[in-house]
């Protein structure tokens, strides 16, 4: 309820003003004179004082300028009652802080007016006071958020640049020491590991330039006319020629005709779907991926034995900003933020389906010829979705 401070040394009119106060609903205080105006204001904090400007001890000047020196009371609203009305008495007041004046004798009504004139001001500069607060947290919350994509963006890129490297280095090192112990078909095996590694590593440096403009708004859509049979034949190939003798990879495709999409984007998708899967997936699995066509639309599936917890989750949860240690972001949900930014900017669908006794299964829904808006940003245009959404099925 809302706390007013009457201060006012005329008994008859301090209590005639309490009662009309109380009978409006207001929870009323008062004091005699200025000194205990102020104690009762600093001890009690009210929502609005009516002061008197002439009174013993400390005149209502003297109380103005104690309750704007503290802080706890510093904003509250101070209307100034007084017999003295001229012009220099009115305006040292405002000068002073005071928010109204009001001229003895006075109404009830103008007593009242005046109040709910100034609560619904402080109102507003509180629900204004507010927006600015809440814009500022946003605001800090995004440059915090940001700090840890980078920071998770430099660990997982090199979490996967190292284990390409590694696997290059490694090859060579075979193929260097013990070449003339290999038949053919072992070294082809361990050259074909060195490409696909080689192209992985070009594939991770423009995966950062995407992200990087994912982010700042400034991706533009790029479609093109492709065979996505054997668009995703040669990734497929990459990763089996890294990845094979762990986890078998099997494509399947359904599709006869061409598609329009953005290739970069659609890279995303494949790559870090695959990605996951064989992160998540238990030795010596397979990993099935799925192409087929739907009505104007082509359906990409990628199923997985991975029924861990944490697989599950980091694919319900789609977010780019998770609690996790930088030291952690190779195994956060990062790459499933970036498919759903690239789905989503295709105007696609995600669905997620997992059983305990069958695995995971992802299958992301594109619109063969997608309707993209092209939208200024700043100085950039930007492709927005027209319609896009996330299914998810447990």
């Amino acid at each position: 309820m809302t706390k007013i401070l009457v201060i006012e040394d005329e008994t008859i009119l301090r209590e005639e003003v309490v009662a009309w106060l109380t009978l409006e609903g207001y929870t009323v205080l008062s004091a005699e004179d200025g000194v205990a105006g102020v104690a009762a204001a600093l001890h009690h904090q009210p929502d609005l004082i009516v002061c008197d400007i002439l009174m013993p001890r400390l005149d209502g000047y003297g109380v103005l300028i104690e309750v704007r020196s503290d802080q706890e009371i510093a904003d509250t609203p101070f209307i100034f009652v007084t017999a003295r009305a001229a012009y220099e008495d009115m305006r040292k007041g405002m000068d002073l802080g005071a928010d109204d004046y009001l001229t003895k004798p006075f109404t009830r009504l103008d007593l009242l007016q005046a109040i709910q004139t100034r609560l619904a001001k402080k109102a507003l500069q509180e629900q204004a006071q507010q927006r600015a607060i809440a814009e500022l947290q946003q605001a800090l919350a995004r440059t915090n958020e940001n700090q840890l994509l980078n920071a998770k963006l430099i660990s997982m890129f090199s979490h996967d640049f190292a284990n390409s490297l590694t696997s290059i280095l490694l090859a060579n090192s075979l193929l260097r020491d013990y070449a003339d112990r290999m038949d053919e078909k072992r070294r082809l095996t361990h050259l074909n590991r060195i490409g696909a590694s080689a192209r992985l590593l070009l594939q991770m440096l423009d995966d950062l330039v995407v992200v990087a403009r994912m982010e700042t708004g400034s991706l533009e859509v790029e479609l093109v006319t492709l065979n996505i049979t054997e668009f995703f034949e040669r990734i497929v190939q990459d990763f089996q020629s890294i990845y094979g003798e762990r986890h078998p990879l099997i494509l399947e495709s359904q599709f006869t005709t061409t598609t329009k999409l953005d290739t970069r984007l659609l890279r995303q998708i494949a790559t870090n779907l695959i990605s996951n899967a064989i992160a998540h997936s238990p030795p010596e699995s397979a990993i099935h991926i799925r192409l087929a066509p739907q009505a104007e639309a082509c359906v990409i599936t990628v199923h997985d034995q991975g029924i861990d917890t944490f697989h599950v989750e980091k694919l319900h949860l789609f977010a780019a900003f998770q609690h996790n240690s930088p030291e952690d972001a190779a195994n956060t949900g990062l790459g499933l933020a970036i498919i759903q930014q690239a789905v989503d900017l295709h105007g696609g669908l995600i669905e997620i389906e997992n059983h305990a006794d069958s695995g995971t299964t992802v299958t992301v829904t594109l619109p063969i010829q997608p309707r993209i808006l092209a939208v200024a940003d700043g100085k950039h245009m930007r492709g927005q979705v027209i319609g896009g959404s996330i299914l998810d099925h447990d």
